[in-house]
């Protein structure tokens, strides 16, 4: 299968996921090689989301250079793969790592893609990005239970705390490194 013949497959899976598609597993290659074209596929997105507003002229409004945004968001993922793999295992499931990340980076390609339209056609519409961080909470609760199969609500909420904590102390942490407030947009110091 070649990486569009997959990113075609992700993308009926992705919105299988938002529709609530019990069979939505099988649009993904939940397999070592569908990890690495979904990888790929998250490193597409983000250099597009690194680089796009600088190709569009929108470089003024970021904090980070291109590839620093790429670093500090790269840096982030790593750090939540980790917290996801920790959670798996206290679950005992960290056979569940990869088909996870599977799922997850292409659904980051896709929603990536679909922020990044507004922008690219000068829209500042705040009604779009509130759609789309519901739809990525449908889809990122729906990985669990369609793919991973997660038994409770109770794992899916302690899931969600290990991923959001995680994520809030990288970008702390990265925001000194980088010289950046993360929780508003602001200039380096």
């Amino acid at each position: 299968m070649t990486l569009i013949d997959e990113m075609v497959m992700a993308a009926r899976g992705v919105f299988a996921l938002l529709s609530n598609n019990k069979n939505s597993p099988k649009f993904f290659d939940l397999t070592y090689a569908g990890l690495a074209g979904a990888t790929i596929a998250l490193l597409i997105s983000l250099s597009l989301s690194a680089f796009l507003p600088s190709l569009i002229g929108q470089q003024d409004n970021q904090a980070l250079l291109p590839y620093e945004a790429i670093i500090f968001t790269g840096t982030i993922y790593i750090i939540q793969i980790g917290a996801a793999a920790i959670i798996f295992n206290q679950f005992s499931r960290l056979d569940a790592l990869v088909p996870y990340l599977v799922a997850d980076f292409w659904s980051t390609f896709f929603v990536t893609t679909a922020m990044l339209l507004p922008s690219v056609l000068n829209l500042k519409n705040d009604l779009i990005m509130l759609i789309l961080a519901i739809c990525v909470l449908v889809i990122k609760i729906n990985i669990l239970r369609l793919i991973i199969k997660l038994p409770s609500a109770w794992h899916i909420v302690a899931f969600f705390a290990a991923q959001l904590g995680s994520g809030f102390i990288a970008l702390i942490v990265l925001g000194h490194i980088f010289g950046v407030d993360p929780m508003i947009n602001s200039q380096p110091q």
